[in-house]
């Protein structure tokens, strides 16, 4: 994997602007990882996605992120501030090797961890409980011990739980504080969709600045593009 140009980070921007956020992600790493395939990366387990979506993120905006969470006890928006290596806490799975295992009433049972793939399809569902009734479907391993066509709530509970600790960059949870009611929560943090809302930011800026320097130079975008953004900085602040 390997840094976004601004020419190749706004074409992905333009490309999927109007695509589901799961798309987005995929569509960012694949740009920044020519040697693996589309479907290659849809089968990461989602907490290998978003490692890679940390890294990428880091390269392209810095390793300071800052997020607003609206505080559940009084409403008022919170600002969170984190750090991507202070994120990255696992190494990245693999697509081989053993598979996390639950124990059952009837033994233990192997499941594989949760991919974009697998999110794509519980996104058809109509509600929660759908929804998480269609990824174990998807994941567990079906045996003599159990039947993924017939999961009670309570071994959903325990499936979903065993999924975090096996994969604990797939949900990721933000300690936040508010200073206007002193409420402590934990925020969820979307990583793919976080990250697009900052290209979308970028995007406008970045062709504002284009547009900008364009009328008053005459430079093409191409050129325009490849500058360091210290120095299209310092050339907007002339024009």
């Amino acid at each position: 994997m390997r840094p976004l140009s601004a020419a190749e980070l706004l074409t992905v921007w333009e490309s999927n602007v109007q695509r589901l956020p799961l798309t987005q992600a995929l569509a960012m790493l694949a740009a920044a990882s020519p040697d693996e395939t589309a479907d290659e990366l849809a089968r990461l387990p989602i907490g290998s996605r978003n490692e890679r979506l940390l890294t990428l993120r880091g390269w392209q905006f810095g390793p300071e992120m800052t997020a607003l969470a609206g505080c559940p006890a009084c409403g008022e928006q919170v600002e969170l501030t984190c750090w991507v290596e202070d994120l990255q806490t696992q190494p990245e799975h693999g697509l081989h090797g053993p598979l996390p295992t639950l124990e059952t009433q009837g033994g233990p049972v192997s499941f594989r961890l949760p991919n974009t793939y697998d999110l794509l399809a519980a996104g058809q569902a109509p509600d929660v409980d759908a929804a998480r009734l269609i990824v174990a479907r998807r994941c567990l391993q079906a045996t003599e011990a159990i039947s993924p066509d017939s999961l009670e709530p309570a071994l959903l509970d325990r499936l979903a739980a065993a999924m975090e600790t096996a994969d604990p960059l797939a949900l990721i949870e933000l300690a936040a504080h508010c200073p206007h009611c002193d409420h402590d929560w934990s925020a969820l943090l979307d990583v793919a969709t976080f990250f697009w809302q900052e290209v979308q930011t970028w995007a406008q800026r970045t062709l504002r600045d284009v547009h900008l320097l364009a009328r008053a130079y005459g430079w093409s975008e191409d050129e325009i593009l490849k500058m360091s953004p210290v120095r299209r900085q310092a050339s907007l602040q002339l024009a």
